[in-house]
């Protein structure tokens, strides 16, 4: 099992390109860098900073220098101002790789504001037409194109792993700054206004045997009471479609998988003469924070699929998927590792892991997760994230790392021997 550990641009810019490498190699221990290459807007405290304690992201910007001529889609993406004058990426990898540090580009495809504003042909759209101008469609061939060219763009770099993060839909909640409900919709009727209904999504349901036009009357008339004020009853996923719709509605959803999935194979396609690693990030285990009506305990297949993620499928067509184990127990990351593994079967696994609130209040849990981790056989753990922990975390990661290391050369001893 190995490791790395998220960092942002500004950490490299801000601190220092060997302060950070020090502190992940010697004080961390991890065996690789795991860099935002690009981001979205955000604000967020930074304990070590030198120069902010509270910091909002530029939003949606590059720390690499894009090669705009590989962009035949136009949708280019933009380089974060302060990095004009320097290649982040170019200038991590050599550091990084003078101390024998691997780099991985972690990578965020279909949640740009940017683009989407720049864009709105390429936004998903709801139901009633009106674009997210926070997410950009899976499904269109523009942004199809786009996620390709931005993967051999990063593949140019001697990274040896890209994180793919939002190649898939996205979900109601978690795209703006402000996001205000200020009337009751409950967590079904969010599903519903989640689902894509662009031109492009349209297609594709109709290409797959869907009456989309049907779908869309009867997605509209299951919402209508919410507009009206009209308060539901009942348990947190009722049922809103009937038994015809629910069938269209099925067949929806997997034409919605057949595109996510589709998708990551041209990415790893992209990827393949690079012979860098695709790395599926799967969301699913990070909804209950973000998705109404999604909870830890839920199966994490049931918030994948209402990204539009097939488990089995996705991992297919990646190299590895990466489980967000943000969860606040040992006991609830083994259940939630189980539920991939029964998913995935023996395709690789690896686990990102938050030494931080509201995940861990104290270095015996993120211990017990990491050899949680290591005894579900994943293949490395991520720790997110550098620039949000007090520095004391690195040395939890490093006591975490070194209490499982232990264990699996015993467990490797006894396979041996069998």
């Amino acid at each position: 099992m190995i490791s790395s550990l998220f960092v942002f641009g500004t950490d490299l810019l801000h601190e220092g390109y060997d302060a950070v490498l020090d502190n992940l190699q010697h004080r961390a221990g991890v065996d690789a860098v795991s860099l935002s290459a690009n981001y979205h807007h955000a604000r967020d405290v930074f304990p070590h900073n030198p120069r902010y304690k509270v910091y909002r992201h530029e939003g949606d910007v590059a720390w690499f220098k894009p090669d705009t001529r590989l962009y035949r889609s136009g949708l280019v993406p933009r380089l974060s101002a302060e990095a004009t004058d320097e290649d982040v990426l170019a200038e991590l990898s050599k550091r990084a790789h003078g101390r024998d540090l691997d780099v991985h580009a972690w990578t965020i495809f279909t949640h740009n504001s940017w683009l989407a504003t720049q864009n709105p042909d390429c936004a998903t759209r709801n139901v009633y037409g009106d674009p997210y101008l926070t997410d950009l469609c899976p499904a269109n061939p523009r942004v199809r194109a786009y996620a390709c060219e931005l993967a051999a763009d990063l593949a140019r770099y001697p990274i040896r792993r890209l994180l793919a993060e939002s190649l898939h839909y996205r979900p109601f909640e978690h795209g703006a700054h402000h996001e205000r409900y200020m009337i009751r919709i409950h967590p079904a009727e969010r599903t519903l206004m989640s689902l894509c209904f662009c031109p492009h999504c349209r297609a594709a349901g109709e290409a797959a045997g869907v009456d989309t036009a049907a779908l869309a009357l009867a997605v509209r008339s299951a919402l209508a009471p919410v507009w009206a004020s009209e308060r539901r009853t009942g348990s947190d996923e009722p049922d809103l479609l009937d038994g015809e719709a629910q069938a269209l509605m099925h067949a929806y959803v997997d034409m919605r998988a057949s595109v996510v999935a589709d998708l990551v194979a041209e990415v790893r396609e992209a990827l393949a003469p690079s012979g860098v690693q695709l790395s599926f990030i799967d969301h699913g285990g990070a909804m209950s924070h973000v998705m109404l009506g999604t909870n830890a305990d839920q199966p994490v297949t049931e918030s994948s699929r209402k990204l539009g993620v097939d488990l089995a499928r996705v991992a297919a067509a990646s190299d590895e998927v990466v489980a967000l184990g943000y969860v606040d127990t040992q006991e609830r990351l083994q259940v939630l590792l189980s539920r991939y593994r029964e998913r995935l079967g023996g395709a690789n696994l690896s686990v990102a892991l938050r030494p931080l609130l509201p995940d861990c209040d104290d270095e015996s849990v993120l211990t017990s997760k990491v050899s949680a981790a290591a005894h579900a056989g994943a293949d490395r753990v991520d720790f997110y994230h550098y620039a949000m922990m007090p520095l004391d975390r690195l040395d939890w990661i490093a006591n975490a790392l070194s209490a499982a290391r232990p264990g699996l050369s015993d467990e490797n001893d006894r396979a041996g021997t069998r």
